[in-house]
């Protein structure tokens, strides 16, 4: 039974300086059925977060078309719960004859219908905790005792059940990134909607946390008859969970079905940049097979190998590049105003012209650590060093723009210039460089990041992928000796999210020092060499990046989820014990297509002496 019906619909958004805007939505036919659990996936741009605000009615009720004129933005019509949602109707007006058009439907979809927004501190009302969770259910007038027990409940099933008893007391704003996420979810959770639209709602969460959230959802789901509607980039998730999916690029369906349907049609995915499985990828470019179609899972790609093995294949151990010692932490320990201890004992130092991921779960400390090394934190003990010189110095703080670039994990914490140019060049301005050398070095970072026609735009009104990118752009446009880049891709379709990490490759290959911080533990395998994993405010494992995916001990005490290559070669290791282990897509292709030389092993044996973790 269908919940919501889209057909023929068409959108675009005003324009007001005369030429139309291109529709952003075009001839969409597909149904949601009850209790369904459905994905959207599309690249960046492709229309995903417009398509949640016409499911939810905020297109073209709220966000209105220009009066008389509706019909030259939205055709088509949207039902929901059996009734119109959105349709435009012409009809005479008897007091001057004349034929209107005009949208008619429900003018609410609350509550029965919730949209969680990609960054959730655009739904905070900026009260404490407790009254942004109980603010809707208080609307709905539910009783205080409900109120109570509903809130709980959702603070708890979104894992931010330890802050039950001072809910009242903390504001949104002092949560970490993923802990906004959270919250924002726990407020639609306990309101209960029939449907709940969610449009990347974990995309600052780390991978356990990721899965355990969708996990929660989609439990919710089923004890209380929810349909879900979910847009993510990550496949596993999708395959997980999603019943059914709908793929979109520039506002026009390219795949709709069930999650075989979709995710076997791999040269689309190509196409369109869409993220698809590490396992899904090794069996296309591998050309394995399974019931005539792409493997989806480690068992069936292991089922494809059969007996085939890869002993007579090695990698080149990875060779860290050898330079300076460029940032220095000896005994670094921060603790909040609240006394809350964010790194405790820190000691690293990454040399120069390295590409290092800093790896770990929502609150383990990283981004703490990577503002003091930007000089944007300076109560701290122990002893902190960038080119050799010590932060502690005030004068060495206020040059440290000058070497290091720091692009903040939100984009709306970094933007405040009202145009893109002046953003990328606002740091070049306080380093004096000349007019020219500024046109040069914007246009050049701006098409980079493939905002090359963006130049004359407010960076309010960019999607949030865009935002990162310009962040990234307004940092790179400073040619720093050291870049330090907080996840760096989310947001990010797969294409732009590779060309992200191939440019900060191609920069570092040219002697700029990368630090990454990413919860994309894909990314981590395919682009660095060294892996800094914190847990708890503390560094676990400072080494190669094969020697940390290759020891699953330490991927469960650090508690972070491998990819599913890294999983696939656990797997086939255990079957084949000689075998080299494998952390990523290329290197399996590679592998199984006979194309892996120079045989120095890396072996379960041998793996723990390249790097040992940390007491």
């Amino acid at each position: 039974m269908s919940i919501i019906e889209v057909k023929d619909f068409w959108w675009r958004y005003p324009s007001y300086l005369g030429e139309n805007y291109p529709y952003s939505l075009r001839a969409l036919n597909f149904e949601i059925n009850k209790e369904e659990f459905f994905g959207i996936i599309g690249p960046s741009g492709a229309g995903k977060t417009t398509l949640c605000y016409a499911l939810t009615g905020i297109i073209p009720h709220v966000f209105k078309p220009p009066l008389g004129k509706e019909a030259e933005y939205v055709k088509g019509e949207i039902r929901a719960f059996g009734q119109t949602l959105t349709k435009v109707e012409s009809a005479k007006d008897e007091s001057t004859g004349f034929v209107t058009d005009k949208i008619v439907g429900m003018a609410q979809t609350a509550p029965r219908m919730g949209l969680l927004l990609q960054d959730p501190e655009n739904q905070f009302l900026r009260m404490d905790l407790l009254h942004e969770i109980a603010f809707g259910m208080e609307m709905l007038r539910l009783s205080p005792d409900e109120i109570e027990s509903r809130a709980k409940e959702a603070l708890e099933i979104v894992g931010l059940g330890a802050l039950w008893p001072v809910a009242d007391l903390v504001h949104p704003s002092e949560l970490s990134g993923g802990q906004k996420q959270r919250a924002a979810i726990a407020s639609f959770l306990a309101l209960r909607p029939e449907v709940l639209v969610l449009d990347e709602p974990t995309s600052d969460l780390d991978p356990e946390g990721k899965l355990s959230i969708i996990k929660a959802i989609d439990t919710i789901r089923k004890e209380y008859k929810l349909t879900i509607i979910l847009v993510e980039h990550n496949p596993e998730v999708i395959q997980k969970y999603a019943d059914r999916v709908l793929a979109i690029d520039k506002g026009e369906i390219v795949a709709y079905g069930t999650i075989e349907q979709v995710y076997s049609q791999m040269k689309l995915f190509e196409e369109h940049g869409l993220y698809s499985s590490d396992i899904a990828r090794i069996g296309y470019n591998a050309n394995l097979q399974y019931n005539n179609r792409v493997p989806f899972t480690i068992d069936e790609i292991m089922s494809s190998l059969g007996e085939r093995r890869l002993n007579s294949f090695a990698l080149e151990e990875e060779r860290i590049k050898v330079g300076e010692e460029i940032i220095g932490i000896k005994n670094l320990n921060f603790w909040y105003d609240d006394g809350t201890y964010a790194l405790r004992d820190v000691s690293f130092a990454i040399k120069e012209g390295e590409f290092v991921g800093l790896i770990g779960q929502n609150g383990a400390g990283k981004s703490t650590i990577s503002r003091i090394i930007a000089g944007l934190y300076r109560k701290y003990k122990g002893s902190v060093r960038v080119l050799g010189k010590d932060l502690r110095d005030k004068k060495v703080v206020e040059r440290i723009p000058e070497y290091v670039g720091y692009v903040f994990q939100n984009p709306d914490h970094q933007l405040f210039m009202r145009r893109v140019y002046d953003e990328v060049v606002y740091g070049l301005k306080n380093l004096r460089v000349s007019q020219s050398e500024m046109d040069e070095r914007a246009k050049e970072a701006l098409a980079a990041v493939g905002l090359n026609g963006k130049t004359d735009e407010d960076p309010m009104f960019l999607g949030k992928g865009e935002k990162r990118r310009l962040t990234v752009a307004s940092i790179l446009a400073m040619q720093p000796r050291v870049m330090i880049v907080d996840e760096p891709t989310t947001g990010q379709d797969y294409r732009m999210s590779e060309d992200i990490m191939q440019l900060l490759e191609k920069l570092n290959n040219q002697g700029t020092t990368i630090v990454a911080i990413t919860h994309d533990m894909t990314l981590v395998s395919e682009h660095t060499k060294r892996v800094i994993v914190m847990y708890h405010g503390g560094v676990i494992f400072d080494g190669s990046t094969r020697a940390f995916f290759s020891n699953e001990g330490l991927l469960e005490k650090a508690a972070i989820i491998p990819p599913l290559a890294v999983r696939l070669s656990h797997a086939y290791v255990k079957k084949h014990p000689q075998s080299p282990y494998l952390i990523n897509a290329k290197e399996w292709v590679e592998a199984i297509t006979n194309r892996i030389v120079e045989p120095v092993r890396l072996t379960p044996q041998s793996v723990n002496s390249v790097a040992r973790p940390r007491n």
